[in-house]
C-alpha cells in the first residue's frame, strides 16, 4: 500500500524493553499527545460516521482544480496527527486501505481527510502553529543580539580597513 507518505514511528514506540517502571507516565504522555494533535473523542466519533463514499464524493467535488492547488506535502503536525489518528480510528484506517491506491492517491486521501475534519482539528493545528512561531521568535531573539553585535563589528572593521582617512577627517582630528 502507499505507506510512504510519512514515516511510521510504531516500531520505536512498541519495541521497548519488557520491564516497566510505572505505566502512568506513558499513559499521561499519550493523552497529552492526543490533546496536542487534536485526536479527541469528538473527532473519533465523527470519523465513525465517514465512509469511502464520502471521500469519493469529496474527490469529485475537488477535481475542478482546487485539489491540485492545495496538493502539497503534509506539515510535520499533520503527519504526526495522521499517524496517531490511524492508530486510534480503525475505521479511518480501513477506509484508507479500501481507497488507496485503487481510487485515489495517498496524498489526495489526506487532503480530503483534513478538509472533512477541519472543524474538529483546526483549533489544535492553529495552536501548534502558534507554538512553533513563539519558539522561533524566542530562538530568534536569543540570536538577534549576537547577530546585531557581529554585524556592527564587521561594519566597523570594514570601515577602518578599507577606507583611507580623507582630508576632511584629518583636518577635523587636528
Amino acid at each position: 500500500m502507499a505507506f510512504s507518505a510519512f514515516s511510521w514511528p510504531f516500531r520505536r514506540r512498541g519495541s521497548g524493553s519488557g520491564g516497566g517502571g510505572g505505566a502512568s507516565k506513558p499513559v499521561a504522555a499519550a493523552a497529552e499527545e492526543c490533546e496536542e494533535l487534536g485526536v479527541t473523542p469528538q473527532l473519533l466519533d465523527f470519523l465513525r460516521t465517514l465512509s469511502p463514499d464520502a471521500f469519493k464524493a469529496a474527490a469529485l467535488q475537488l477535481q475542478g482544480g482546487y485539489a491540485e492547488a492545495t496538493a502539497g506535502d503534509l506539515t510535520s503536525w499533520q503527519e504526526r496527527h495522521a499517524v496517531l489518528v490511524l492508530s486510534k480510528a480503525k475505521e479511518l484506517a480501513k477506509i484508507r486501505y479500501d481507497l488507496c491506491p485503487r481510487h485515489m492517491k495517498d496524498k489526495q486521501f489526506w487532503r480530503i481527510y483534513f478538509l472533512l475534519a477541519k472543524s474538529y482539528i483546526s483549533p489544535y493545528e492553529l495552536r501548534a502553529i502558534q507554538k512553533e512561531k513563539i519558539r522561533r521568535m524566542e530562538t530568534g531573539n536569543g540570536k538577534s543580539k549576537e547577530v546585531i553585535t557581529v554585524e556592527v563589528e564587521m561594519q566597523e572593521s570594514k570601515g577602518s580597513r578599507g577606507s583611507q582617512p580623507s582630508e576632511f577627517d584629518l583636518e577635523s582630528q587636528s
